[in-house]
């Protein structure tokens, strides 16, 4: 069988105090990228001289004249210029353990040619040096191939399964998809990516870890920008509905709530607010309870007293409580 090739793409913004540490990993796989492609998004620091140390020989380096929300412009870009048939990103601030591209090969072998996407498991690493398995490890060990209804379940569970820094996907469906959305999101364009994927095809989990997400990284777009946006999701969602079968569209609508949800709440943490874009498609009668408590927020603005701040956390473990109580997922 013909050994898998393997296009690495890495954005890169502003990333000197972590770049070295995210091509050392590339370079040191088991199974050699037969690609490595580096794109400069307009970085102003150092972080293409830490790179260009550590190696000028294997690396392609492409630059962007301005920076792009989320890096989506600069791995389309790289989309575009590699020629292998699977495509691997990683961040310039995370890393990869030395078997991780072989893992992949492997599940890949073991699945056959029909999957178009492989995840891998990834832990955190947060700046104290405490590790932690992300939730689909911890839940969902050990290989297996899965359709479009038990990845959509399972972001109803616990989260979208997939990770930036942990997936790998054949670089013609990424082109058929058209990529991440740049120019279209600020945040939230890599999970808008991966639902497009996995409505498309079906998902290998390796059932390795392999990945690390660095806690302790700069410029991190988490943390630069406003969770008081519409998200790409919502309208993708929209964009799918008419396309899917029944089983689908219900997943599909309460997934979107669910995403819906989880920016309202951070936005409302951070005495932001819940605008009306936001909401604007939530599909009420899949989700009411998440909806009243939307609305509760939008009433009760932080900051707010100790005591009304443990009331409202009392109304959100009652319904939490009461969801875990019904069906075997979260909703």
């Amino acid at each position: 069988m013909a050994q898998t090739r393997f296009a690495v793409i890495v954005p890169v913004h502003n990333k000197e105090r972590h770049a070295a540490r995210s091509l050392e990993s590339i370079l040191a796989q088991t199974l050699s990228p037969a690609e490595i492609i580096v794109i400069d998004d307009a970085s102003t620091d150092g972080s293409i001289a830490a790179l260009r140390a550590v190696d000028r020989d294997r690396v392609t380096y492409l630059r962007r004249d301005e920076p792009g929300p989320g890096g989506y412009a600069a791995r389309n870009l790289g989309i575009q210029a590699a020629t292998a048939e699977w495509i691997a990103f990683l961040d310039a601030d995370d890393s990869w353990a030395p078997d991780h591209l072989a893992k992949i090969a492997a599940a890949i072998d073991q699945a056959g040619p029909e999957p178009g996407c492989v995840f891998t498991g990834y832990e955190f690493l947060e700046p104290a040096g405490y590790r932690a398995k992300d939730w689909f490890s911890r839940n969902h060990p050990g290989f297996a191939v899965y359709d479009r209804h038990a990845m959509l379940d399972f972001w109803l569970e616990g989260g979208c399964p997939l990770w930036t820094g942990a997936v790998a996907i054949r670089r013609q469906l990424l082109l058929d998809l058209e990529g991440f959305p740049a120019g279209k999101a600020r945040r939230g364009g890599d999970r808008d990516l991966w639902l497009r994927t996995m409505v498309t095809t079906r998902c290998i989990h390796s059932g390795a870890i392999t990945a690390t997400y660095h806690r302790d990284a700069d410029n991190m777009l988490t943390r630069a920008e406003s969770f008081s946006v519409r998200q790409r999701v919502q309208d993708t969602v929209a964009e799918l509905l008419p396309t899917v079968d029944a089983r689908t569209a219900e997943q599909l609508r309460r997934l979107s709530n669910r995403e819906v949800f989880q920016y309202a709440f951070k936005a409302w943490k951070g005495g932001a607010p819940i605008t009306d874009p936001m909401l604007d498609g939530f599909a009420v009668g899949a989700n009411p309870g998440r909806y009243a408590l939307i609305r509760l927020m939008r009433a009760v603005r932080l900051p707010i007293s100790q005591d009304a701040r443990a009331k409202v956390r009392g109304v959100f473990t009652s319904v939490r409580k009461r969801r875990h109580g019904k069906a075997g997922h979260v909703g």
